[in-house]
């Protein structure tokens, strides 16, 4: 293996398959009907559309699109499309529970247990609405709607950006979009800029994405009860938008929504074991921003952590100029952060009882599983230039680094394919038993990201795209 000394380049584009179009052909066969046969062959196809539209299960398509101009319904049906993507992703997943997504916005395993089937089918069911063939009579139907019919758009100070009704007396599922939808950008853009970043903070920072028209429209289709199988649709409680609740140091409490990923989080390490799944199956927040989640680690190549939460006594000090709803007395109990000003911003409205919680304690440490603490400690060291360094299909061996552990100083670490290795200073050495004599330095800009050791010797990006000088 050769001395090689890496430098930076610019991550690559993400690629999309198209899928490719089939013909069929027919013998040529005189048809004489007659109106048995006819009767028959009309049962037969639809029977087979039927079955077509049973196996692709939500497929949906938007219809109405009631007070809408050209441009709404261009911007609506952009949004639409983008938010096709994110269902692909999730559409056929296997949850794997003591990942960083699933912790984070689901919950530990030992909270949500009873209700993991419950979580899975939601997701599964959300990714079935883009379906796989072509359109049928049989699809379900949203009605879009531009006009504000319930007049809710100006709740919350007129920044509500949407709001989902599941009938409007047209017996199907409506979603108003509000004035304030359309001053969001594109997911897909929001990608784009992703992709190219070469800041990690932005890079890899959830909120760059789910204040986008694509992923409101996965929050959207989250509340409606043929998603979620609520009702006359399954045995599902309602998807809804959950508040929690900090004690106020002085009196009472202070209510928060849960909105975005910091919120999202908090509430996925409420330390409810008895009911904490439960909670979150009926989330949307938590559901929909696990999707977003899922779909932009698979643009990225890795887990997007950020915002980072601290929900552990020591990770707030006795002050009011942190940005968290929550602070720590110096006794360890959770408070309100009073200088937080009232939230204001609502996606949608859902003026339910009893949706909300009041947090008063967090799940300890003791917890969750040893790998995600590792990588959460180097997540907090965004700060002081820390990589996550992958071992991606190469030999197992040994790497002189400033390690995520002891920033302070080297330390030589042992290392096999699949092992996630948190790095200090943009560099390491590496060498295998397999080759004596020989070891590669790698080099990378401090804070660069994820980046990945490859079967060819050489270090990759998030988009697989190798780094040289």
């Amino acid at each position: 293996m050769q001395n090689r000394v890496i430098g930076l380049e610019s991550g690559s584009s993400a690629l999309m398959d198209t899928p490719s179009s089939c013909c069929l052909s027919y013998p040529d066969v005189k048809f004489y009907p007659d109106p048995t046969n006819m009767l028959l062959l009309f049962l037969a196809v639809a029977s087979i559309v039927l079955v077509s539209a049973q196996d692709d299960d939500l497929r949906t398509q938007l219809v109405g699109f009631d007070g809408c101009n050209a441009q709404r319904v261009d911007a609506i049906r952009q949004a639409w499309r983008d938010s096709r993507p994110v269902m692909d992703v999730i559409r056929d997943i296997n949850i794997n529970w003591n990942e960083a997504a699933a912790l984070e916005y689901l919950g530990p395993p030992g909270y949500n247990r009873p209700n993991q089937a419950a979580i899975q089918d939601i997701l599964r069911n959300l990714g079935t609405i883009t379906g796989r063939g072509v359109p049928t009579p049989f699809d379900w139907q949203v009605h879009v709607r531009c006009d504000d019919w319930l007049q809710d758009c100006n709740f919350a100070t007129g920044k509500t950006e949407a709001y989902t009704t599941n009938e409007d007396g047209r017996n199907i599922a409506t979603i108003n979009f509000c004035d304030g939808f359309f001053n969001k950008p594109p997911l897909s853009e929001a990608m784009r800029i992703g992709r190219r970043s070469r800041d990690p903070k932005y890079k890899f920072n959830l909120e760059k994405y789910d204040e986008t028209t694509g992923y409101i429209i996965i929050h959207e289709l989250l509340h409606i009860n043929w998603v979620h199988k609520s009702g006359r649709y399954g045995t599902n409680q309602p998807v809804i938008d959950f508040r929690i609740r900090f004690r106020d140091p002085n009196s009472g409490w202070k209510t928060r929504d849960v909105y975005r990923p910091q919120r999202a989080k908090i509430l996925a390490r409420y330390r409810e074991p008895n009911s904490l799944g439960g909670i979150i199956a009926r989330s949307d927040e938590n559901l929909g921003l696990y999707a977003l989640a899922k779909y932009v680690q698979s643009q990225l190549g890795a887990y997007p952590h950020r915002p980072v939460v601290d929900t552990r006594p020591s990770g707030h000090p006795w002050t009011e100029s942190v940005d968290s709803p929550f602070l720590f007395n110096k006794t360890g109990g959770v408070i309100a952060n009073l200088s937080m000003p009232d939230d204001t911003h609502l996606i949608d409205l859902v003026p339910e009882d009893n949706s909300f919680y009041d947090i008063e304690e967090f799940v300890p440490d003791s917890d969750l599983p040893a790998d995600y603490l590792s990588a959460w400690n180097g997540w907090t060291q965004d700060g002081v230039g820390f990589t996550n360094l992958h071992i991606n299909n190469y030999d197992s061996g040994w790497i002189s680094t400033s390690a995520a552990s002891e920033p302070s100083g080297k330390r030589d670490v042992a290392v096999k394919k699949g092992d996630t290795v948190g790095v200090f200073d943009g560099w390491v050495t590496y060498w295998t038993s397999q080759c004596a004599g020989e070891e590669a330095t790698f080099v990378w800009e401090e804070s660069y990201g994820d980046v990945y050791l490859e079967a060819d010797g050489y270090m990759h990006d998030s988009g697989g795209k190798a780094l040289w000088a």
